[in-house]
């Protein structure tokens, strides 16, 4: 259930050539929340790969010490490959993966900043080149989670830290957490659990010593315990996802699949960009074999040469299905200041756990709200007049229609159809908005109860 980079390590080697789910699932349209700012500037040509005579050799030695556990072994030949071929992303993403085992096992601080930092460089890179396996979209999720990944994504609209991940323990109770986690690495978990307890105990505002009090728990499979510590833990930070998916999973494995899901749902709620969050309320979905729903919209694109929407003549002309009332939709847009339909980045200044302050236009909820309800009330009258056929009308116009006669458009659009400035209005709607999140989630995306 951590995501040490041990056990990161064992996913990539067991999960190679999966494709991870998105950060959130998306409307098609709607830019991916990102797990690093990288992936926004356009890639560089990349240098023609340089195979030398041993090339396919060494990738054999190296793709066979990798998988047999040896990232170690396998990093010098990895980082070799890359010098030959900067094209391929298991290269990147198994030379990182090896930096930060490196690291893993070095006492030199600086040095092993220095491994950490080349080895996130590298999963980014994997990335880049099209790798989304969980391994990576794991790691460089965990690295977002600092203060300086907090303030490098805050212009992508990635919420400021929250205390679970900010929190400065007390001497005494690090000292005793340090204990425990010696048992814990040990699976010494009888030992680990009461450490954990002393340890929040002594701090109890700490995030940590409680989420891992009730994994010790969980690991002894006493699940009273699990759920009291896992619940403290949620208590001191209800807008960090960790405990909630500990606690679904330790929910599920005692048996009671519908609590566990209620708990992969707060996950969601609590850090809806991403990707564990989302994927693992799809396996819960897919393992009770029940639905698993993410509206679908397309979107068209739009700019504003000159300041002035640049009409796509394919919108000028109905068809029968609708989509000509994204023009509707556009045009409010832009009379709100919209430069584009997706805001990729916001212009602004980065503070403390990324904390930010937008200086230009921000998309918010309010001015999508607007423009989607123009063009849906446009919709409707093209229906009404026989212009829109039910039988023709787009499928993602269909959908908003009947999330807008549930009050749900508000939800979607947030969790479903975000951007950068969707995502920086996100915590503040979330703070008056939570039940009714949660209603969305369970009415429209899993709204299915275990057989």
């Amino acid at each position: 259930m951590r995501w040490s980079v041990v056990f990161l390590l064992s996913l990539s080697m067991s999960a190679m050539g999966q494709q991870a789910a998105p950060a959130s699932p998306q409307a098609t349209s709607s830019p991916q929340a990102l797990s690093s700012p990288q992936a926004l500037s356009s890639q560089q040509a990349l240098p023609a790969p340089q195979h030398q005579a041993n090339f396919e050799a060494e990738r054999d030695q190296a793709n066979q010490l990798f998988l047999a556990g040896k990232p170690l072994e396998a990093l010098p030949l990895y980082e070799d490959l890359c010098k030959q071929d900067q094209t391929v992303a298991v290269f990147a993403e198994r030379h990182g993966s090896g930096l930060l085992a490196k690291a893993d096992a070095t006492a030199d601080p600086k040095v092993k900043s220095e491994l950490t930092d080349a080895g996130l460089a590298e999963i980014s890179r994997a990335q880049s080149l099209g790798d989304n396996s969980p391994y990576v979209v794991a790691i460089l999720n965990a690295a977002s989670k600092t203060p300086v990944g907090a303030a490098t994504n805050a212009p992508l609209g990635m919420p400021p830290l929250t205390v679970g991940y900010t929190h400065v323990a007390s001497a005494r109770a690090q000292a005793i957490y340090d204990q425990a986690e010696q048992a814990f690495a040990q699976h010494n978990y009888a030992t680990a659990a009461p450490l954990y307890v002393k340890a929040s105990q002594a701090d109890p505002q700490w995030y940590m010593p409680a989420l891992n009090a009730g994994d010790a728990y969980f690991h002894l499979k006493d699940f009273k315990n699990a759920d009291v510590w896992f619940g403290k833990a949620v208590a001191i930070d209800p807008d960090r996802e960790t405990a909630y998916r500990y606690w679904g999973d330790e929910l599920f494995a005692a048996g009671d699949r519908m609590a566990a899901k209620s708990k992969y749902v707060a996950a969601v709620i609590a850090e809806p960009f991403t990707g564990v969050t989302w994927s693992k309320l799809a396996e819960w979905a897919r393992v009770t074999r029940t639905p698993f729903i993410i509206p679908r919209v397309q979107r068209p694109e739009f700019t504003t040469p000159n300041g002035k929407l640049k009409v796509d003549t394919a919108l000028e002309t109905e068809t029968g299905d609708g989509r000509s009332s994204w023009l509707v939709y556009e045009r409010v847009r832009v009379s709100h200041g919209a430069p584009a339909a997706g805001q990729l980045i916001m212009a602004g200044a980065s503070g403390a756990n990324g904390a930010f302050t937008p200086t230009g236009y921000v998309h918010t909820l309010s001015e999508e709200m607007d423009a989607l309800t123009a063009m849906l009330a446009d919709v409707q009258k093209k229906l009404a007049a026989g212009t829109v056929t039910q039988e023709k009308l787009d499928p993602g116009i269909r959908a908003m229609l009947v999330l807008q006669k549930m009050q749900y458009l508000e939800p979607f659009v947030l969790l479903n159809f975000h951007d950068a400035g969707l995502r920086h209005g996100y915590p503040a709607y979330r703070a008056n908005h939570r039940a009714f999140l949660v209603s969305y989630m369970n009415q429209v995306v899993a709204p299915g109860v275990v057989p």
